[in-house]
């Protein structure tokens, strides 16, 4: 297991922190846990979905994928019929992005999401509607027992919008001088 991997174990929502411009995000390692039974679920602002097509099979992943790709993007995947693509034409659609991505979580037991990129996101919404928005997904998430990733650059972003956001995940990781580093929430079941 990946040292990514075992930073982030069983959490359900994971804040990956790591320069959008950096050539690890950690992607890769965490959508390698899918098996054959899991559906990763890519919701993406910045890649099309022929392009998290390549990075998934990149990361080795079993299972299918379903992409929800956000923003004004070719939804054309030629060298793949068993992606299935749902697209969210307007980026600061959030009301839509939910229930497109709910709608996919209740259709699949085992899912795994990634969610590129909050950074992305933060462009087209304020931070308070970003935060409502990503504590009605965690909830989901933990709802449908699913897990996801999120990539957030805390370099484009204030520190208080970086802490704000992070009070939403079971775990934190990041990228510090090739190495990373996870800072665990404390649940309330935990004693």
């Amino acid at each position: 297991m990946s040292e990514l991997r075992a930073a982030v174990g069983d959490a359900t929502a994971a804040l990956v922190c790591a320069s959008s411009m950096g050539p690890e995000n950690g992607c890769l390692e965490l959508l390698s846990a899918a098996t054959a039974e899991t559906t990763v679920l890519w919701v993406t602002y910045t890649r099309s979905p022929s392009d998290c097509l390549e990075h998934y099979r990149e990361a080795g992943a079993a299972g299918s994928l379903s992409v929800i790709a956000v923003g004004d993007m070719s939804t054309d995947t030629p060298d793949a019929a068993d992606v299935t693509v749902k697209s969210v034409s307007t980026p600061d659609d959030l009301t839509g992005l939910g229930i497109t991505l709910s709608q996919a979580l209740s259709t699949h037991e085992d899912a795994i999401i990634c969610f590129d990129s909050l950074t992305v996101l933060l462009q087209y919404v304020d931070h308070e509607t970003a935060y409502e928005f990503l504590n009605a997904v965690t909830g989901h998430l933990y709802a449908a027992d699913a897990r996801a990733h999120f990539h957030l650059d805390p370099a484009a972003h204030d520190s208080q919008t970086v802490d704000a956001l992070a009070s939403l995940f079971d775990v934190i990781v990041e990228r510090d001088d090739g190495e990373w580093s996870a800072r665990r929430r404390r649940l309330l079941h935990q004693s």
